[in-house]
């Protein structure tokens, strides 16, 4: 048994102690719930960006290593891509608030 729970009535789970939040009396204190808040992925941020109903990104392959391929293959590498749709629903868990 910790030393907290003997202090604290909400640890040791008795149903007699009335708390009270913001001036409402709770007769029972499983009835308090608390909202948390989604965690933005960072390495997913810096990376999509959202437009409109969808997410962007930059194509991979052009920052080095580079020397000695065609202007062509190089040239198709620049621009942005589009999220695939099936991927859509992991990028908005990912990004919750962009």
């Amino acid at each position: 048994m910790s030393m907290f729970s003997i202090f604290n009535p909400l640890l040791k789970g008795s149903n007699n102690f009335k708390a009270r939040f913001h001036g409402f009396l709770f007769n029972n204190v499983s009835t308090v719930t608390i909202r948390t808040l989604m965690k933005t992925h960072k390495g997913t941020a810096k990376r999509w960006r959202r437009t409109g109903n969808t997410f962007k990104r930059g194509i991979a392959g052009r920052k080095h290593g580079n020397i000695g391929w065609s202007h062509r293959s190089l040239k198709a590498l620049t621009g942005r891509k589009t999220a695939n749709s099936a991927y859509l629903k992991h990028l908005k868990r990912l990004l919750p608030y962009h």
